[in-house]
């Protein structure tokens, strides 16, 4: 087979491969940002428990 008839496929899997990365690097963005909130969350809820705790007793 000659380079030029390789090369459309080479194209195709080429930008089948970067739309997959963009995929998958929009999915860790995601998920670093919901566990940033989550841990947020828990640093926020573990300081209203104390005060929680202070003000009852």
């Amino acid at each position: 087979m000659s380079p030029v008839k390789k090369a459309p496929v080479m194209i195709a899997s080429h930008r089948a491969s970067r739309k997959n990365l963009e995929h998958l690097y929009a999915r860790r963005l995601a998920i670093d940002a919901l566990i940033q909130s989550l841990e947020q969350y828990d640093r926020f809820r573990a300081k209203g428990s104390t005060v929680a705790k202070r003000k009852s007793a």
